[in-house]
């Protein structure tokens, strides 16, 4: 039998019911204002203490998601939605936000933590590094492919978690600020709009096909993979119950999908039908669709059949019990049930005395409760009478009993007191404004910066292997790719480079394997000071904050390393793993041919740049310009981020930050100023 969970989605009480009717093994809910589907209709404290006692006494794992960044000034009331989910029974937390892990981790270490896709952990040493920060499940971006799944699984040491059905964003999750920097609406916060699924340049070159691993169920469960993970908490209850319930029956019968089984799925939700293309390694634009819109009445007959299904008070027969039912003249009727027990009298028979046949009869009848009787054990005197009206409500008393008794939350305790011991400040780290930084794509905008007294200028490795400047790794590299970007690191090192700039939480290890000194950019999503003193305890000596957060938000952040803030750029909105660039130009690659942009509906255009990998990055529209008083934000450095600059226009924009000069031309203050919701 697979130990392989199905986790399902549930948006509301009525979802709840949904996914556990329809066979899921795990339920995945949100709860208050730090979830990443907060405009989901949500649960009220009432609500989930129910649903949880619900899943609970049903055998099914409740996780809840905490999965947004969250501010220094948030942390208190987070950790009051995680106290009061903890001592109402939660199984675990998906978490993002590893300030708040480490909190949570301090206050209930016997509480699972699940790391978030949000945290972008892709590759073994990524899955690692989430279990060295008290994670005991990693859930992986979506696209990894089989064999880097399997890699992972086998020897992370610690569970996996999969996407199998759902939505695919363009953007790796946890590294798309699109939505935040054109709309205020962050999808790090919970509050994504979508703007890929809009049209660019007169298409939807940014509109991924849901994903559907249907056929792989049986395989993921022969890798090991603890749980198979269901996307949609946003949708109504019935797709719920639809989906949840082909893929249990998937994976409880270690099979494929009927031609029937993958046509409801196509009816119930699609996109021109579903993509494998991550998982089999089959990229390109068969994994492009935009949502397809199924006339009513050809999924109405299914809906109302689900809904039907999940009615309230409907229940399936997911908890198998063994019954002991003893009847003697002496001592009266007793029915045991799994550590419950209910009583009654018993007289002896004037005429026809009770049989065991007339007893088993009785209490086989489970319907309407979640239980059917695996065992009955029955130990009946003779000439004894007990109506059929008494054995039934013995039945039904003790049902009740272990309902209420599986439901009951455990006995947890709840570590009061003060946070975490701190972390040793990094040498040097101090609060005094040190200067500026830069970072550059060319060895020609390197050169360029050369003696002008910026205090670092960060290179890609190819450009570090030359130059021996501190090195930016790949914000995204496979395992398979890591051999690389090892040999270009030794390289780099070999010619003087000592320190690396990395952007993803499995870099770690490698950086500290090779022995260079570690700083952080953006993309590990720095949004606290907690989360700064987690990055100091993994070995960060310099953390750039996140350009999602506000100016108020920057000098409240206490932290034990040096910060960087990036104050010029054009700021990179996503990281793609489907190459952009060659869609635009009909399948021929085209990175050296140019700046390849691409155009939303109000003319604004995107710059998109060639990354490691065959990956792109998409950039924001117009370049981040903000001069403020660094010192007073309390940063080490502030850093211009170069990307699509002639080397003359790097040079002529330090030096105006460096001698505080106007600097002419179009920009924003991106969201250090309104902040996002």
């Amino acid at each position: 039998m697979s130990h392989t969970e199905l986790l399902a989605p549930a948006g509301s009480p009525e979802g709840v019911r949904a996914a556990v009717q329809a066979g899921a093994g795990a339920v995945y809910m949100g709860f208050g204002a730090f979830n990443a589907r907060r405009n989901a209709q949500g649960f009220s404290r009432e609500e989930m203490a129910e649903a949880i006692a619900y899943c609970r006494a049903r055998g099914v794992k409740t996780n809840i998601t905490l999965n947004i960044l969250t501010g220094d000034r948030e942390l208190d009331a987070a950790l009051g939605d995680a106290k009061f989910l903890y001592e109402a029974g939660a199984d675990a937390l998906i978490v993002q936000d590893l300030g708040l892990a480490r909190l949570l981790h301090w206050h209930a270490p016997d509480f699972a933590l699940h790391a978030s896709t949000q945290m972008t952990v892709h590759t073994l040493d990524g899955a690692r590094e989430a279990r060295e920060l008290g994670f005991s499940r990693v859930v992986l971006s979506r696209e990894c492919s089989l064999d880097e799944i399997r890699l992972i699984t086998e020897r992370a040491g610690v569970e996996t978690e999969v996407f199998v059905h759902g939505a695919l964003c363009m953007c790796y999750s946890g590294q798309c600020y699109l939505s935040a920097v054109i709309g205020g609406r962050s999808g790090n916060r919970g509050l994504c709009a979508q703007p890929c699924r809009l049209p660019y340049d007169g298409g939807y070159p940014l509109s991924l096909k849901d994903l559907a691993l249907a056929g792989h169920v049986a395989e993921l469960s022969e890798l090991g993979v603890a749980s198979l993970k269901i996307e949609g908490r946003m949708k109504r209850p019935e797709y719920t119950y639809i989906v949840t319930k082909i893929y249990a029956a998937l994976l409880r019968e270690h099979r494929g999908p009927t031609p029937e089984e993958r046509d409801t799925l196509r009816r119930v939700f699609s996109r021109d039908g579903f993509t494998d293309g991550y998982y089999t390694g089959k990229k390109g634009d068969g994994m492009f669709g935009t949502k397809t819109d199924i006339p009513l009445h050809e999924v109405q007959a299914l809906y109302d059949e689900a809904a039907h299904a999940f009615d309230e008070g409907r229940e399936a027969p997911l908890v198998p019990v063994s019954m002991q039912f003893t009847a003697r003249a002496d001592t009266g009727a007793v029915l045991s049930v799994d550590g419950v027990s209910a009583a009654a009298p018993v007289e002896r028979a004037q005429n026809r005395p009770t049989t065991a046949e007339l007893v088993e009869k009785s209490l086989r009848k489970t319907g309407g409760t979640p239980f059917c009787v695996r065992e009955l054990r029955i130990e009946l005197e003779d000439g004894l009478m007990i109506p059929a009206s008494v054995m039934n409500g013995m039945r039904r008393d003790a049902l009740d009993l272990l309902l209420a008794k599986r439901g009951a939350p455990p006995s947890r305790d709840w570590l009061e007191g003060g946070p975490p011991p701190a972390v040793p400040a990094a040498p040097c780290a101090s609060r005094a404004f040190r200067g500026f930084t830069a970072s550059v794509r060319t060895k020609a905008q390197a050169d360029a910066l050369a003696g002008l007294g910026l205090e670092t200028v960060y290179a890609p490795l190819t450009v570090a292997a030359e130059t021996g400047l501190p090195a930016v790794l790949p914000r995204v590299f496979s395992d398979a790719e890591q051999p690389e970007i090892e040999m270009l690191l030794g390289n780099a090192m070999s010619r003087g480079t000592d320190t690396v700039l990395i952007g993803n939480l499995g870099q770690l290890a490698l950086a500290r394997r090779m022995g260079a000194a570690v700083h952080g950019d953006f993309g590990l999503n720095a949004f606290n000071g907690e989360t700064l003193c987690a990055l100091a305890g993994q070995g960060v000596l310099r953390q750039t904050l996140s350009f999602e957060a506000r100016l108020p938000q920057i000098r409240d952040m206490a932290a034990p390393v040096e910060t960087e803030l990036i104050v010029y750029g054009y700021l990179p909105l996503m990281i793609f793993e489907n190459c952009a660039i060659r869609r635009r130009h009909g399948g021929k690659c085209a990175c050296k041919d140019g700046v390849t942009c691409l155009t939303d509906r109000k003319r604004e255009r995107f710059a998109l740049l060639p990354e490691f990998g065959c990956r792109n990055t998409l950039l924001n529209s117009r370049p981040l310009c903000l001069r403020e008083d660094y010192s007073r934000l309390g940063v080490t450095a502030a850093r211009l981020l170069f990307t699509v600059e002639s080397p003359e226009e790097c040079a002529r924009i330090a030096r105006a930050f460096l001698t505080d000069a106007p600097l002419d031309g179009e920009f924003t203050k991106g969201l250090y100023k309104r902040g996002v919701e």
